[in-house]
C-alpha cells in the first residue's frame, strides 16, 4: 500500500481534512455534535487557522490527519497550555522549542495498517528538522501502550475530556535517545543523523519520574509493577481473575496499566468506540442513563465487558464518585491477543466476564422497577 504523507495547504485539502474529522468523530463516534457543521459535513475550529495540518493519502483519499501547534509561531493558545500544564516545562524548555500534537486520527478501515504509523514518523521528522525539543499529546487509556512504545511518557495523571472522558497527558523528549533505546521506539531511527547534544532530557527528567495516577509495566521494572498492582487489589483478588495461575495472572496484566479517576471524571462515555476492559481496585464509580444512575460498581467489579464482548460500542456512561477511583485498564488488543497464545487463561477470563455479566442481568432483574 502506497502512502503519501502532505501538509494541507489548499482549501481543498484542508476541506477534505475536515471531512474525515467529521466521518470519524461525529459519524463514527458521535462525538462534537454541538461543534460540527453538519451541512457540509465537516468539524473545524479556530486554531486550524494556526496549526499545521498534516494528512496521509491512500488511492486519491484522505485516509488519516493530525495537527501541529508550534509554540515559536504562537500556535499553542491558553486552553491547551493549560490542558497540557506547559506551566511546569516553560521554566527549563522555551516556548518556541515545544509543540502540541492533536486531532489525530485514522479512518476505521486504515487503523491497523502503517498509516497511523507513517504520521506519526513524518510529524516527528518535521519537529525535528524545526528543532522542538518536547511534544506533548494525550490519547485514552486504551491507547496508552501504544504511545508508551513510542517513547512518549505520562506525566501528570489524567484529565476529564467533555467529549472523549477520562485522557491522559503525554509528553515525547524528541532527542532523549537513551529513553528512545530503552523502550525500543522505531522513532529512534530518526536520530541517527542527529549530531546535536541536547541538554533537555536531563532538565526535564525530574518532572518525569512518577506519573501522578498512572501506573505501567512499560514504564517501570516488570517485578515492581506486579508487586503494586498485588497492592492494589488486596488480599481478595478480583472475581474476573478466579481460578488463574500466578503465571496465568501475568500473563492477562502483561500489557495492562492502573490509571486514577478523580472524582466527577467519566471513565466511558455512552457511544465510546474503544473497548476496554475495566476492573475497579479501589473507589466506587456510577453507571448511569442520562442524569440517571442505574448502578454502583465498587472494588473488585468490571465495567465495559458488554462492549468488549459484543465488538460494539458503549452503551452507558460511567462516573468516578466519592473520592474517586483507581481502576486496572485491559485493552482489547491485549485480550485478544491472550486468547491467541494463552486458551486456557483465556478461556477463564472469558468465563469470568461471561458470570459478571449474567450476575448483573440478575441483579438488575430483582432490583424494583
Amino acid at each position: 500500500m502506497d502512502v503519501e504523507i502532505r501538509f494541507a495547504s489548499s482549501e481543498e485539502e484542508r476541506e477534505a481534512v475536515y471531512r474525515l474529522r467529521y466521518a470519524t468523530y461525529v459519524e463514527e463516534m458521535h462525538l462534537y455534535t454541538g461543534q460540527a457543521e453538519h451541512t457540509q459535513r465537516w468539524l473545524k475550529d479556530a486554531d486550524d487557522s494556526t496549526t499545521h495540518l498534516m494528512y496521509a493519502r491512500v488511492a486519491e483519499e484522505v485516509v488519516g490527519t493530525l495537527r501541529m501547534h508550534l509554540g515559536g509561531e504562537g500556535a499553542i493558545s491558553e486552553p491547551l497550555a493549560t490542558r497540557f500544564a506547559l506551566e511546569r516545562f516553560l521554566p527549563l524548555v522555551p516556548r518556541e522549542q515545544i509543540c502540541v500534537v492533536s486531532r489525530f486520527m485514522v479512518r476505521q478501515d486504515m487503523r491497523g495498517t502503517a498509516v497511523p504509523y507513517r504520521l506519526i514518523l513524518e510529524s516527528i521528522r518535521f519537529q525535528l528538522e524545526r528543532a522542538q525539543e518536547l511534544t506533548f499529546c494525550d490519547c485514552q487509556p486504551h491507547l496508552l501502550n501504544l504511545y508508551l512504545s513510542l517513547g512518549f511518557r505520562p506525566y501528570l495523571g489524567t484529565y476529564d475530556h467533555p467529549e472523549f472522558g477520562v485522557m491522559v497527558p503525554l509528553v515525547l523528549v524528541l532527542r532523549d535517545r537513551e529513553h528512545l533505546e530503552w523502550v525500543g521506539s522505531p522513532l529512534r531511527s530518526l536520530l541517527a543523523a542527529d549530531v546535536s547534544i541536547s541538554e533537555v532530557p536531563a532538565r526535564v527528567a525530574p518532572l518525569l519520574e512518577k506519573a501522578r495516577g498512572v501506573l505501567s509495566q512499560e514504564l517501570s521494572d516488570p517485578d515492581l509493577y506486579w508487586r503494586e498492582v498485588h497492592g492494589l487489589m488486596g488480599a481478595n483478588r478480583p472475581a474476573v481473575f478466579g481460578g488463574l495461575s500466578e503465571q496465568e495472572l501475568q500473563a492477562v496484566l502483561a500489557s495492562s496499566h492502573v490509571i486514577q479517576c478523580a472524582p466527577g471524571d467519566y471513565l466511558i462515555r455512552r457511544g465510546q468506540v474503544a473497548r476496554t476492559v475495566f476492573v475497579v481496585l479501589s473507589g466506587t464509580l456510577e453507571v448511569r442513563d442520562g442524569e440517571r444512575v442505574v448502578a454502583q460498581v465498587t472494588e473488585g467489579e468490571v465495567l465495559g465487558e458488554v462492549a468488549f464482548l459484543l465488538s460494539s460500542s458503549r452503551i452507558s456512561d460511567v462516573c468516578a464518585t466519592g473520592s474517586g477511583a483507581h481502576v486496572l485498564c485491559l485493552s482489547e488488543k491485549s485480550l485478544r491477543a491472550l486468547i491467541d497464545s494463552s486458551s486456557r487463561a483465556a478461556a477463564l477470563l472469558l468465563l469470568n466476564l461471561s458470570r459478571a455479566l449474567a450476575h448483573k442481568l440478575m441483579q438488575r432483574a430483582d432490583s424494583p422497577k
